[in-house]
This record gives C-alpha cells, sequence and structure tokens, in this order.
C-alpha cells in the first residue's frame, strides 16, 4: 500500500521503517524541512524491538506526498497539526484515509471538518496514542522501544462508507480498538498527564541538561501525582459518557504487566529492564510544549464545557507557565475544535 507520512521525527522515521518491514511504499514530507536534513539518499539504521535499515524516500511538497497516498499519516507534535492539515488538505481526495497520530485538541474532527469544507469527503481516523514508542538516537538512527499491544481508534468515515479502523490494522497488525465516540480519543491519551508529572517533577534536570531516565524519574511522589491527574481525566470521561483506559491499564498494556503491580513498581521494573529511555534535557521538551497546550489545556476546556472541576491540572498548566514565563493556553490554535 502507498502510504504518506507528514513528518521526519522519531515517530514518523519509526512508522516508515515498520512498514518498509511489513512490504508497503512509505514517502514522508517534512513541513519544516529540518528533520529532513542528512536523509536524503542515506540509510537509517533501526534498533530496539525491530533491527534493520531502510532508506527513506522523501517527498519535496506536500501535493507530490498526497498524490503518492492511498492512505496519509500525520505524525508531528500537536503544535503542528493544524499547519500541516492547512497545507494537505487542498491535495486530498475522496478515495483517501486519514490518519491523526495522535489526535490532541480534537484535531481530526478539524481535519474532517477542512476536506468537507473543500468538497472532499475523505476518511479520517483518530489515535489515542502513537501505535509505536521511536525516538531519533542520532543523525541517521533510530531506536524504536516497543509496540503498543493496544490502541484506541475512532473514525470519522466518508459520508456512506464503512469505517476504515481495518486499515490501521492491515498497515500496524491487530492492535486497534475501535470507539465511536471522538470525545473518548481526545481523553484517552496518557502523555500529557504522565509527561507533566515527570517534567514539573524533575524540572531542574532538564533546565540544568542532567542526564535523567525517563521512568526512573518517575518515584512513588511523582507516581502520585500521575495518579491524582488521572483521576480527574477518569472524571471528566465519565460526564461525557466514555469509557476511556485508566494509567494502570495504559501501562499493562504498553509494557505487559500482570495486573498487581502500583505504577511506580511498573516505572521501576520499566527502567530495569530498559536502563532508559532519556528524559528530556531542554527546556524545549514536548513533555511541556506539546503536552501542556495540546494535551492538558484541552482536558481543562472539556472540564470546564460539563462542570468538573480539575484542580491538579489547573495548577499544572499554572507552574508550567510561570517556569516558562508563557502562557500555554493561548498557543494552542485548535482550541477552538474543543471549546
Amino acid at each position: 500500500m502507498r502510504i504518506g507520512i507528514v513528518g521526519c521525527g522519531g515517530i514518523a522515521l519509526g512508522y516508515a521503517a515498520w512498514l518498509v518491514e511489513e512490504g508497503h511504499d512509505p514517502v514522508l514530507w517534512s513541513p519544516s524541512g529540518k528533520s529532513a536534513t542528512g536523509l536524503s539518499g542515506t540509510d537509517i539504521e533501526v534498533s530496539g524491538v525491530l533491527e534493520t535499515r531502510f532508506r527513506p524516500v522523501l517527498a519535496s511538497d506536500p501535493q507530490v506526498l498526497i498524490d503518492h497516498a492511498e492512505v496519509v499519516i500525520i505524525a508531528v507534535p500537536g503544535y503542528g497539526h493544524k499547519t500541516v492539515i492547512d497545507a494537505i488538505v487542498p491535495y486530498a481526495k475522496s478515495c483517501q484515509t486519514f490518519i491523526v497520530s495522535a489526535q490532541l485538541s480534537l484535531s481530526a474532527r478539524y481535519l474532517k471538518e477542512q476536506t468537507k469544507a473543500r468538497g472532499t469527503d475523505a476518511n479520517v481516523i483518530a489515535w489515542a496514542t502513537t501505535a509505536l514508542m521511536s525516538r531519533r538516537s542520532g543523525p541517521h538512527s533510530i531506536a524504536i522501544g516497543g509496540i503498543r499491544a493496544r490502541l484506541e481508534a475512532a473514525a470519522l468515515p466518508a459520508a456512506g462508507s464503512p469505517s476504515d479502523i481495518g486499515i490501521c490494522r492491515d498497515l500496524f497488525g491487530d492492535r486497534f480498538t475501535q470507539v465511536d465516540d471522538i470525545t473518548a480519543i481526545a481523553l484517552s491519551n496518557l502523555n500529557p498527564p504522565i509527561h507533566l508529572a515527570s517534567a514539573l517533577c524533575n524540572f531542574t534536570r532538564i533546565e540544568k541538561a542532567e542526564y535523567w531516565a525517563n521512568y526512573d524519574g518517575i518515584t512513588p511522589s511523582v507516581a502520585r501525582m500521575v495518579e491524582a491527574l488521572d483521576a480527574e481525566r477518569l472524571a471528566v470521561a465519565t460526564a461525557y459518557g466514555v469509557k476511556v483506559r485508566t494509567v494502570y491499564d495504559h501501562y499493562h498494556l504498553t509494557f505487559g504487566f500482570e495486573p498487581g503491580l502500583t505504577l511506580a513498581e511498573m516505572a521501576a521494573a520499566v527502567h530495569e529492564k530498559r536502563k532508559g529511555p532519556p528524559g528530556p534535557v531542554s527546556l524545549d521538551t514536548r513533555f511541556i510544549t506539546e503536552d501542556v497546550p495540546f494535551g492538558i489545556v484541552p482536558v481543562i476546556a472539556l472540564a470546564e464545557k460539563q462542570g468538573v472541576p480539575v484542580p491538579l491540572h489547573k495548577a499544572g498548566l499554572t507552574v508550567a507557565n510561570a517556569l516558562y514565563g508563557r502562557n500555554f493556553e493561548n498557543e494552542n490554535d485548535l482550541i477552538s475544535w474543543v471549546a
């Protein structure tokens, strides 16, 4: 199958490596061009759960990418979703399927409405998180830390056509659970609460660029903060009548743990097994710059619509704003699709 991938970061390259291994034909496009620097004509070394090499194929612009693709996967940070959606929608075709990996601030709904506004009734699928965990480990290498055992997805199908969740399974295996309400996907991403707690509680390490292991940083105290954030998120989901996985479910499904372990125990076990990955060592980390405006802020907005108190989410936003001297709630260019 011909796949267009928007992005050239760790996740996008991980998807390309996986799809090449499965016999598909992926092409990547870097919206800014920065992440594609040095990739043309060069093999990428892949380590981790997939050991291989592949040579990425790059598109010069969004039209080339879309014209190539039967399926398009958006794999850029949340702060790039609106920009890339606006760039690719003019070339979208009704026969195509668009996958948002992962949806933030109901960006899949924005994509669907923009295609319809241009007279294109394409299929749009929202993922709760990424299908795999992958990062750039060097200029020409990536490390794939794992493939998720279960992943929630919701479809916004074209009029009169069936859901295209089957395409997700064709590409990445039988790991997708379909949910009917896209709001459930908006509330299913566990990265924002986990990353917020981890980043705030290890902030001076990040600012001083000290090495620290991500899962080793989830101590019992940090785990309690994650659990408290999770309880607020679950309360919002209940108010909307949708069922989402708990943070415990997330760890069980992602890492294969049996029930019974605490969150801190599971994090310690992951660290012991993997000795990493490293935590962020720059203030320009997606743990804050993506997950706060495009993960925490939308939960607050959804909570306010239903009158659900989320004091810890609001406190986390206030602290992050103070640390950065920014107003992250104003940096979300998709919030109108939530509010």
